[in-house]
C-alpha cells in the first residue's frame, strides 16, 4: 500500500512519468516521436493500475489463506492442502477484491485534491478488473495444484476439544 500511496502523489503524475519515459526512450532512440511516448506512457500507467491492484488483491488473499492455515493446521486430522478449501475460498477472494476496490476508491478520491492529478472512476474500474483477473489466476493455480496432488477421500475435519 506504501507504493500505491507514493504513486498517488504529484511525483507520479502523468507529466512527470511522461518526461522520464521520454528521456529514457530518447537515450536509446534519439528521434522518438513525442506522440508515441505519450501513448506509451498512458498504456504503461493503466497497466500499472491493473497489475498493482491485482497484486494487492492477491496479497490480501494470501494473508487470509495463510492465517487460516496457521490457525487450523493443528486441528485437522489430515495433511494440509489436499482439499480446495485449503487452497482457495470464495470469501478470501471476495475480501481481496473488496480491499482493492476500497484502496482504489480512496486513491482516486485523494488524487482529486492534488492539482497535478485527476481522480477518475474509470481508474477504479481498471483497478477492480485487475483484482478480479488476478483472483481468477489464483483460483486456476489452486485447481492446478489440487489436480497435480490428487484428490483425497473425505475425512473428519476437526478434532474435538471436549
Amino acid at each position: 500500500m506504501g507504493v500505491i500511496f507514493t504513486e498517488s502523489t504529484d511525483m507520479a503524475s502523468a507529466k512527470n512519468t511522461g518526461g522520464l519515459l521520454y528521456n529514457v526512450i530518447s537515450f536509446v532512440a534519439p528521434h522518438v516521436d513525442q506522440g508515441f511516448v505519450d501513448v506509451l506512457n498512458e498504456v504503461l500507467r493503466k497497466t500499472g493500475h491493473f497489475l498493482g491492484y491485482g497484486i494487492l488483491s492477491v496479497l490480501v488473499f494470501l494473508a487470509l489463506k495463510n492465517t487460516n492455515r496457521d490457525r487450523l493446521r493443528n486441528l485437522v486430522r489430515r495433511p494440509w492442502g489436499i482439499y480446495l478449501r485449503d487452497l482457495w475460498r470464495l470469501e478470501w477472494s471476495f475480501i481481496g477484491v473488496m480491499a482493492a476496490i476500497g484502496m482504489a476508491t480512496y486513491d482516486e478520491i485523494h488524487q482529486t485534491f492534488i492539482p497535478s492529478r485527476t481522480g477518475r472512476w474509470q481508474d477504479v474500474v481498471i483497478d477492480t478488473s485487475g483484482a478480479i483477473a488476478m483472483q481468477v489466476v489464483v483460483y486456476l493455480l489452486a485447481m492446478r495444484k489440487l489436480k497435480q496432488s490428487g484428490s483425497a477421500t473425505p475425512q473428519a475435519e476437526l478434532i474435538s476439544t471436549r
